[in-house]
Protein backbone atom coordinates (compact mmCIF):
# COMPACT_ATOMS: atom_id res chain seq x y z
CA UNK A 1 0.00 0.00 0.00
CA UNK A 2 1.17 3.44 -1.44
CA UNK A 3 1.72 5.95 2.17
CA UNK A 4 0.48 9.51 1.66
CA UNK A 5 2.99 12.04 2.79
CA UNK A 6 2.17 15.67 3.11
CA UNK A 7 5.41 17.89 2.68
CA UNK A 8 5.08 21.59 3.79
CA UNK A 9 7.40 23.50 2.10
CA UNK A 10 7.02 21.97 -0.96
CA UNK A 11 8.23 25.05 -3.33
CA UNK A 12 11.17 25.16 -1.30
CA UNK A 13 14.96 24.30 -1.68
CA UNK A 14 14.93 21.03 0.20
CA UNK A 15 10.59 20.69 -0.36
CA UNK A 16 10.78 20.37 -4.23
CA UNK A 17 13.46 17.63 -4.03
CA UNK A 18 11.42 16.13 -1.62
CA UNK A 19 8.32 15.64 -3.60
CA UNK A 20 10.71 14.38 -6.65
CA UNK A 21 12.24 11.60 -4.49
CA UNK A 22 8.56 10.76 -2.92
CA UNK A 23 7.13 10.46 -6.28
CA UNK A 24 10.39 8.28 -7.33
CA UNK A 25 9.35 5.77 -4.11
CA UNK A 26 5.94 5.66 -5.54
CA UNK A 27 4.41 7.37 -2.61
CA UNK A 28 0.99 9.04 -2.54
CA UNK A 29 2.67 13.13 -2.50
CA UNK A 30 0.34 15.85 -0.92
CA UNK A 31 2.08 19.23 -1.88
CA UNK A 32 0.66 21.50 1.20
CA UNK A 33 1.42 25.10 -0.03
CA UNK A 34 -0.35 28.62 0.54
CA UNK A 35 -1.80 29.00 -2.92
CA UNK A 36 -2.03 25.47 -4.51
CA UNK A 37 -2.22 26.40 -8.13
CA UNK A 38 1.51 27.63 -9.22
CA UNK A 39 2.18 24.50 -7.10
CA UNK A 40 0.01 22.16 -9.25
CA UNK A 41 2.12 24.35 -12.64
CA UNK A 42 5.06 23.34 -10.70
CA UNK A 43 4.34 19.74 -9.64
CA UNK A 44 1.67 18.62 -11.97
CA UNK A 45 2.24 15.05 -10.96
CA UNK A 46 1.66 15.28 -7.51
CA UNK A 47 -1.42 13.18 -6.22
CA UNK A 48 -2.62 15.75 -3.99
CA UNK A 49 -2.61 19.48 -3.37
CA UNK A 50 -3.81 21.45 -0.75
CA UNK A 51 -3.87 24.92 0.75
CA UNK A 52 -2.19 25.13 3.90
CA UNK A 53 -0.50 27.81 6.01
CA UNK A 54 0.89 27.24 9.73
CA UNK A 55 -0.51 30.59 10.74
CA UNK A 56 -4.03 29.50 9.92
CA UNK A 57 -4.86 26.55 12.21
CA UNK A 58 -8.30 25.77 10.05
CA UNK A 59 -6.08 25.00 7.69
CA UNK A 60 -4.41 21.87 9.14
CA UNK A 61 -7.28 19.24 9.05
CA UNK A 62 -7.24 18.71 5.39
CA UNK A 63 -3.38 18.59 5.02
CA UNK A 64 -3.30 16.06 7.15
CA UNK A 65 -6.48 13.82 6.90
CA UNK A 66 -5.53 10.52 6.36
CA UNK A 67 -1.74 11.27 6.31
CA UNK A 68 1.09 8.41 7.37
CA UNK A 69 3.57 10.74 7.32
CA UNK A 70 4.85 14.39 6.74
CA UNK A 71 7.52 16.25 5.40
CA UNK A 72 7.92 19.00 8.20
CA UNK A 73 10.33 22.35 7.46
CA UNK A 74 9.86 26.18 9.19
CA UNK A 75 8.85 28.25 7.12
CA UNK A 76 10.39 31.87 7.40
CA UNK A 77 6.83 33.45 8.77
CA UNK A 78 6.06 31.07 11.08
CA UNK A 79 7.14 30.76 14.49
CA UNK A 80 8.78 27.88 16.55
CA UNK A 81 5.84 27.69 18.79
CA UNK A 82 3.34 27.40 15.75
CA UNK A 83 5.69 24.71 14.12
CA UNK A 84 5.40 22.90 17.42
CA UNK A 85 1.77 23.11 17.66
CA UNK A 86 1.48 21.65 14.12
CA UNK A 87 3.81 18.84 14.80
CA UNK A 88 1.60 18.14 17.93
CA UNK A 89 -1.69 18.27 15.75
CA UNK A 90 -0.29 15.76 13.56
CA UNK A 91 0.04 13.39 16.34
CA UNK A 92 -3.34 13.54 17.71
CA UNK A 93 -4.86 12.78 14.21
CA UNK A 94 -2.77 9.53 13.73
CA UNK A 95 0.37 10.23 11.52
CA UNK A 96 2.73 8.05 11.73
CA UNK A 97 6.06 9.38 10.86
CA UNK A 98 7.24 12.92 10.66
CA UNK A 99 10.52 14.18 9.27
CA UNK A 100 11.79 17.98 10.47
CA UNK A 101 14.75 19.39 8.32
CA UNK A 102 16.84 20.96 11.20
CA UNK A 103 20.12 21.67 11.21
CA UNK A 104 23.60 21.17 12.03
CA UNK A 105 24.88 21.65 15.33
CA UNK A 106 21.22 22.51 16.58
CA UNK A 107 21.47 19.67 19.56
CA UNK A 108 24.33 22.30 20.95
CA UNK A 109 22.06 25.53 20.36
CA UNK A 110 19.30 26.28 22.58
CA UNK A 111 18.81 29.92 21.21
CA UNK A 112 17.68 28.80 18.22
CA UNK A 113 14.39 27.73 16.76
CA UNK A 114 14.76 24.65 15.58
CA UNK A 115 16.61 23.52 19.26
CA UNK A 116 13.25 24.06 20.48
CA UNK A 117 11.04 22.81 17.88
CA UNK A 118 12.95 19.23 18.13
CA UNK A 119 12.20 19.33 21.76
CA UNK A 120 8.34 19.69 21.16
CA UNK A 121 8.65 16.69 18.60
CA UNK A 122 10.56 14.31 20.82
CA UNK A 123 7.63 14.85 23.75
CA UNK A 124 5.12 13.63 20.86
CA UNK A 125 4.71 9.99 20.02
CA UNK A 126 5.26 10.63 16.49
CA UNK A 127 8.33 8.54 15.08
CA UNK A 128 10.42 11.32 14.26
CA UNK A 129 13.40 11.99 12.40
CA UNK A 130 15.82 14.82 12.85
CA UNK A 131 17.29 15.84 9.57
CA UNK A 132 19.94 18.24 10.77
CA UNK A 133 21.64 19.70 7.55
CA UNK A 134 24.91 21.30 6.93
CA UNK A 135 25.60 24.48 4.34
CA UNK A 136 22.97 23.73 1.01
CA UNK A 137 25.71 24.25 -1.68
CA UNK A 138 23.01 25.55 -3.23
CA UNK A 139 23.81 28.70 -1.55
CA UNK A 140 26.51 28.91 -4.39
CA UNK A 141 24.15 29.40 -6.72
CA UNK A 142 21.45 31.62 -4.47
CA UNK A 143 24.00 33.84 -3.06
CA UNK A 144 27.26 33.59 -5.14
CA UNK A 145 26.19 32.95 -8.73
CA UNK A 146 26.47 36.93 -9.66
CA UNK A 147 30.38 37.10 -8.49
CA UNK A 148 31.03 33.88 -10.23
CA UNK A 149 29.29 34.77 -13.89
CA UNK A 150 30.60 38.41 -13.36
CA UNK A 151 33.56 38.49 -11.92
CA UNK A 152 34.96 34.60 -12.07
CA UNK A 153 35.44 35.00 -8.49
CA UNK A 154 34.14 33.34 -5.09
CA UNK A 155 33.94 36.21 -2.88
CA UNK A 156 33.37 35.40 0.73
CA UNK A 157 34.81 35.74 4.21
CA UNK A 158 35.95 32.70 5.21
CA UNK A 159 39.29 32.41 5.37
CA UNK A 160 40.80 29.32 5.02
CA UNK A 161 37.95 27.59 7.05
CA UNK A 162 36.64 24.53 5.64
CA UNK A 163 32.78 23.85 4.72
CA UNK A 164 31.28 20.47 4.64
CA UNK A 165 28.63 21.27 1.81
CA UNK A 166 25.76 19.18 1.82
CA UNK A 167 23.28 18.80 -1.74
CA UNK A 168 19.42 19.69 -1.12
CA UNK A 169 18.83 17.03 -3.74
CA UNK A 170 20.46 14.75 -1.10
CA UNK A 171 18.43 15.87 1.64
CA UNK A 172 15.88 15.22 -0.20
CA UNK A 173 16.46 11.91 -0.86
CA UNK A 174 17.02 11.22 2.74
CA UNK A 175 13.48 12.69 3.91
CA UNK A 176 11.88 10.49 1.34
CA UNK A 177 14.22 6.77 2.73
CA UNK A 178 13.03 7.96 6.66
CA UNK A 179 9.00 8.88 5.55
CA UNK A 180 8.65 5.53 3.53
CA UNK A 181 11.18 2.88 5.24
CA UNK A 182 11.13 1.38 8.62
CA UNK A 183 14.27 2.16 10.83
CA UNK A 184 14.33 5.44 11.36
CA UNK A 185 11.99 6.17 14.26
CA UNK A 186 12.88 8.80 16.82
CA UNK A 187 16.57 9.33 15.16
CA UNK A 188 18.50 12.16 14.35
CA UNK A 189 20.90 12.46 11.41
CA UNK A 190 23.66 14.65 10.43
CA UNK A 191 23.78 15.38 6.87
CA UNK A 192 26.74 16.67 4.81
CA UNK A 193 28.36 16.29 2.11
CA UNK A 194 31.08 13.58 1.19
CA UNK A 195 34.27 16.25 2.33
CA UNK A 196 34.87 19.54 3.66
CA UNK A 197 36.41 21.69 1.18
CA UNK A 198 37.73 25.22 1.95
CA UNK A 199 36.49 28.04 -0.57
CA UNK A 200 39.15 27.80 -2.38
CA UNK A 201 39.59 24.10 -2.86
CA UNK A 202 35.36 25.02 -4.38
CA UNK A 203 37.06 27.77 -6.88
CA UNK A 204 39.02 25.04 -7.89
CA UNK A 205 35.89 22.46 -8.51
CA UNK A 206 34.08 25.53 -10.13
CA UNK A 207 37.14 25.70 -12.35
CA UNK A 208 37.36 22.08 -13.38
CA UNK A 209 33.35 22.19 -14.24
CA UNK A 210 33.18 25.57 -15.65
CA UNK A 211 36.56 25.17 -18.17
CA UNK A 212 37.51 28.99 -17.23
CA UNK A 213 39.78 29.88 -14.01
CA UNK A 214 37.80 30.99 -11.38
CA UNK A 215 39.59 32.32 -8.09
CA UNK A 216 38.71 32.72 -4.57
CA UNK A 217 38.99 36.33 -3.54
CA UNK A 218 39.38 35.60 0.05
CA UNK A 219 37.78 39.69 0.84
CA UNK A 220 37.97 40.96 4.68
CA UNK A 221 34.57 41.48 6.31
CA UNK A 222 34.55 45.20 5.59
CA UNK A 223 35.27 44.42 1.91
CA UNK A 224 32.63 41.81 1.80
CA UNK A 225 29.94 44.01 3.67
CA UNK A 226 30.69 47.13 0.69
CA UNK A 227 30.60 45.06 -2.10
CA UNK A 228 26.81 43.45 -1.01
CA UNK A 229 25.61 46.84 0.08
CA UNK A 230 26.45 48.12 -3.29
CA UNK A 231 24.43 45.66 -4.71
CA UNK A 232 20.90 46.95 -2.34
CA UNK A 233 21.70 44.20 0.27
CA UNK A 234 20.20 44.88 3.21
CA UNK A 235 22.01 45.27 6.26
CA UNK A 236 20.18 41.99 8.27
CA UNK A 237 20.84 39.91 5.63
CA UNK A 238 24.71 40.66 5.56
CA UNK A 239 24.94 40.09 9.39
CA UNK A 240 23.36 36.71 8.92
CA UNK A 241 25.86 35.73 5.98
CA UNK A 242 28.92 37.39 7.88
CA UNK A 243 27.98 35.25 10.44
CA UNK A 244 28.21 32.11 8.58
CA UNK A 245 31.19 32.48 6.69
CA UNK A 246 32.77 33.45 10.27
CA UNK A 247 31.56 30.09 11.60
CA UNK A 248 33.27 28.89 8.70
CA UNK A 249 36.31 30.92 9.41
CA UNK A 250 37.07 29.51 12.50
CA UNK A 251 36.33 26.09 12.22
CA UNK A 252 33.34 25.35 13.24
CA UNK A 253 32.16 24.11 9.85
CA UNK A 254 34.19 21.47 8.66
CA UNK A 255 32.45 18.55 10.41
CA UNK A 256 31.87 15.41 8.12
CA UNK A 257 29.68 12.72 8.99
CA UNK A 258 28.71 9.46 6.91
CA UNK A 259 24.83 9.39 7.79
CA UNK A 260 23.77 10.49 4.12
CA UNK A 261 25.84 7.59 2.59
CA UNK A 262 24.69 4.91 5.18
CA UNK A 263 20.79 5.95 4.15
CA UNK A 264 21.27 6.35 0.72
CA UNK A 265 23.55 3.54 0.02
CA UNK A 266 25.72 5.63 -1.71
CA UNK A 267 28.08 8.52 -1.19
CA UNK A 268 26.62 11.98 -1.52
CA UNK A 269 27.21 14.55 -4.04
CA UNK A 270 30.11 16.14 -3.81
CA UNK A 271 30.75 20.15 -4.87
CA UNK A 272 32.09 19.07 -7.86
CA UNK A 273 29.15 17.18 -9.51
CA UNK A 274 26.85 20.18 -8.25
CA UNK A 275 28.53 22.46 -10.42
CA UNK A 276 28.75 20.08 -13.23
CA UNK A 277 25.23 19.68 -12.86
CA UNK A 278 24.22 23.33 -12.43
CA UNK A 279 27.18 24.81 -15.18
CA UNK A 280 24.27 26.44 -17.08
CA UNK A 281 23.64 28.70 -14.32
CA UNK A 282 26.80 30.35 -13.81
CA UNK A 283 27.78 30.97 -18.01
CA UNK A 284 29.32 34.07 -18.51
CA UNK A 285 26.80 37.07 -19.00
CA UNK A 286 27.53 37.10 -22.40
CA UNK A 287 25.92 33.70 -22.91
CA UNK A 288 23.17 34.69 -20.87
CA UNK A 289 20.18 36.88 -21.66
CA UNK A 290 20.59 40.57 -21.30
CA UNK A 291 18.36 41.32 -18.73
CA UNK A 292 17.99 38.51 -15.47
CA UNK A 293 16.24 38.70 -12.69
CA UNK A 294 18.58 37.54 -9.65
CA UNK A 295 17.52 35.27 -6.83
CA UNK A 296 17.12 36.04 -3.42
CA UNK A 297 19.68 37.85 -1.45
CA UNK A 298 20.42 34.99 0.97
CA UNK A 299 19.54 31.01 0.86
CA UNK A 300 15.98 30.56 1.54
CA UNK A 301 16.30 28.75 4.80
CA UNK A 302 18.14 32.12 6.57
CA UNK A 303 14.77 33.42 6.00
CA UNK A 304 13.78 31.34 8.53
CA UNK A 305 16.35 33.05 11.03
CA UNK A 306 16.35 36.67 9.20
CA UNK A 307 12.87 37.30 9.39
CA UNK A 308 11.56 37.25 12.84
CA UNK A 309 14.47 39.09 13.53
CA UNK A 310 14.34 41.89 11.27
CA UNK A 311 10.54 42.31 12.20
CA UNK A 312 11.63 42.98 16.15
CA UNK A 313 14.58 45.44 14.91
CA UNK A 314 12.05 47.50 12.82
CA UNK A 315 10.03 47.61 15.64
CA UNK A 316 12.44 48.51 18.30
CA UNK A 317 13.96 51.98 18.57
CA UNK A 318 17.29 50.64 17.11
CA UNK A 319 15.11 50.56 13.69
CA UNK A 320 17.21 53.06 12.10
CA UNK A 321 20.09 50.32 11.42
CA UNK A 322 18.00 48.74 8.87
CA UNK A 323 14.83 50.88 8.02
CA UNK A 324 16.58 51.96 4.99
CA UNK A 325 16.04 49.79 2.73
CA UNK A 326 13.41 47.80 5.03
CA UNK A 327 9.83 48.09 5.89
CA UNK A 328 7.34 46.07 7.73
CA UNK A 329 4.28 45.61 5.70
CA UNK A 330 1.13 43.94 7.09
CA UNK A 331 -1.96 42.68 5.03
CA UNK A 332 -5.15 40.49 5.17
CA UNK A 333 -5.29 37.34 3.29
CA UNK A 334 -8.15 37.17 1.03
CA UNK A 335 -9.46 34.13 1.55
CA UNK A 336 -8.60 33.43 5.33
CA UNK A 337 -8.80 37.18 6.55
CA UNK A 338 -5.64 36.61 8.87
CA UNK A 339 -3.62 39.39 9.22
CA UNK A 340 0.22 38.60 7.83
CA UNK A 341 3.22 40.94 8.50
CA UNK A 342 6.30 40.60 6.60
CA UNK A 343 9.87 42.54 6.22
CA UNK A 344 10.52 43.82 2.48
CA UNK A 345 12.74 46.09 0.95
CA UNK A 346 11.17 49.10 -1.00
CA UNK A 347 12.06 52.86 -2.14
CA UNK A 348 10.55 55.89 -2.61
CA UNK A 349 9.67 56.60 -6.04
CA UNK A 350 9.28 60.41 -8.19
CA UNK A 351 5.51 60.30 -7.67
CA UNK A 352 5.76 59.57 -4.03
CA UNK A 353 4.88 55.71 -3.70
CA UNK A 354 6.18 53.54 -1.42
CA UNK A 355 7.28 50.66 -3.94
CA UNK A 356 7.95 47.15 -3.00
CA UNK A 357 9.07 44.23 -5.14
CA UNK A 358 8.75 40.47 -4.67
CA UNK A 359 8.86 37.06 -6.25
CA UNK A 360 6.96 35.31 -3.55
CA UNK A 361 2.96 34.46 -4.10
CA UNK A 362 2.16 36.67 -0.91
CA UNK A 363 1.55 39.48 -3.60
CA UNK A 364 -1.94 37.71 -5.08
CA UNK A 365 -3.58 39.02 -1.49
CA UNK A 366 -3.32 42.55 -3.02
CA UNK A 367 -5.06 41.84 -6.54
CA UNK A 368 -7.35 44.73 -7.24
CA UNK A 369 -5.88 47.19 -4.96
CA UNK A 370 -6.06 46.06 -1.17
CA UNK A 371 -5.72 47.96 1.97
CA UNK A 372 -2.44 47.84 3.98
CA UNK A 373 -0.70 49.28 7.14
CA UNK A 374 3.51 50.40 6.89
CA UNK A 375 5.66 50.48 9.16
CA UNK A 376 8.28 53.22 7.40
CA UNK A 377 11.22 54.31 9.87
CA UNK A 378 9.27 54.08 13.14
CA UNK A 379 6.33 55.23 11.88
CA UNK A 380 3.07 53.79 11.20
CA UNK A 381 1.25 54.13 8.10
CA UNK A 382 -2.00 53.03 6.16
CA UNK A 383 -2.12 53.09 2.20
CA UNK A 384 -3.42 51.17 -0.73
CA UNK A 385 -1.39 48.64 -2.00
CA UNK A 386 -1.97 47.94 -5.98
CA UNK A 387 0.56 44.16 -7.18
CA UNK A 388 1.42 44.63 -10.67
CA UNK A 389 2.35 40.78 -11.78
CA UNK A 390 2.11 41.51 -15.47
CA UNK A 391 5.91 41.30 -16.73
CA UNK A 392 4.79 44.42 -19.27
CA UNK A 393 3.63 46.50 -16.10
CA UNK A 394 7.24 45.72 -14.42
CA UNK A 395 9.13 46.46 -18.36
CA UNK A 396 7.43 49.75 -18.43
CA UNK A 397 8.20 50.51 -14.85
CA UNK A 398 11.64 49.53 -15.35
CA UNK A 399 11.89 51.92 -18.15
CA UNK A 400 10.21 54.88 -16.33
CA UNK A 401 12.43 55.11 -13.75
CA UNK A 402 16.11 54.17 -14.94
CA UNK A 403 18.81 51.60 -13.67
CA UNK A 404 18.47 52.16 -10.21
CA UNK A 405 14.70 50.94 -10.53
CA UNK A 406 15.87 48.02 -12.21
CA UNK A 407 19.14 46.63 -9.55
CA UNK A 408 16.13 47.68 -6.52
CA UNK A 409 13.92 44.95 -8.25
CA UNK A 410 16.64 42.39 -8.30
CA UNK A 411 16.68 43.02 -12.48
CA UNK A 412 20.11 42.62 -13.47
CA UNK A 413 20.98 44.38 -17.26
CA UNK A 414 24.03 42.89 -18.40
CA UNK A 415 25.71 45.51 -20.43
CA UNK A 416 25.70 49.53 -20.92
CA UNK A 417 23.16 50.13 -23.18
CA UNK A 418 19.55 50.38 -22.41
CA UNK A 419 18.00 46.75 -22.56
CA UNK A 420 14.59 46.52 -25.00
CA UNK A 421 10.95 46.05 -24.42
CA UNK A 422 11.37 42.28 -25.05
CA UNK A 423 14.67 41.84 -23.13
CA UNK A 424 12.94 43.51 -20.32
CA UNK A 425 9.74 41.46 -20.25
CA UNK A 426 11.73 38.41 -20.79
CA UNK A 427 13.60 39.08 -17.72
CA UNK A 428 11.25 40.73 -15.50
CA UNK A 429 9.02 37.47 -15.72
CA UNK A 430 8.23 36.20 -12.48
CA UNK A 431 9.31 39.50 -10.68
CA UNK A 432 5.85 41.61 -9.32
CA UNK A 433 5.51 45.37 -8.37
CA UNK A 434 3.52 46.70 -5.96
CA UNK A 435 2.92 50.09 -5.39
CA UNK A 436 1.70 51.29 -2.18
CA UNK A 437 -0.35 55.03 -1.79
CA UNK A 438 -0.25 55.85 1.68
CA UNK A 439 -1.99 58.34 2.91
CA UNK A 440 0.24 60.17 4.72
CA UNK A 441 1.98 59.76 1.45
CA UNK A 442 4.22 63.04 1.93
CA UNK A 443 5.52 62.51 5.50
CA UNK A 444 6.52 58.74 3.45
CA UNK A 445 8.46 60.55 0.48
CA UNK A 446 10.01 63.14 3.16
CA UNK A 447 11.45 60.11 5.38
CA UNK A 448 13.15 58.29 2.34
CA UNK A 449 14.74 61.15 1.92
CA UNK A 450 15.39 62.62 5.00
Amino acid sequence: MSDRVLVTGATGTVGRHVVDALGDRDATVRVATRDPEPAREQFPDAAEHVAFDFERPETWGGALADADGCFLMRPPTAGGERVGEFAAAADRVGVKRLAYLSTLGVERNPLIPHHRIEERIAGTDLDYTFLRASFFVQNLVEVHREDVVERDQIFVPAGDGATSFVDARDVGEVAAVVLTEAGHADRAYDLTGPEALTYGEVASAFSDALDRPITYADPSIPAFVRRMRSRGEPLPFLVLMVGIYTTARVGLADRVTDDAERILGRPPRDVAAFVADYADQFRPADDRRYVETRGPPVPEVAYRVINPVVERLLRSPLHGLVSDSLVLLTFTGRESGDEYTTPVGYWVDDDGRLVVTTQSPWWRNLRGGRPVKVLLRGERYKGTATARPDPADVAEYVERNGVDAARRLGVAVKGDRPPTRAELETGVEGTVVVEIELERAEAAAAAATA
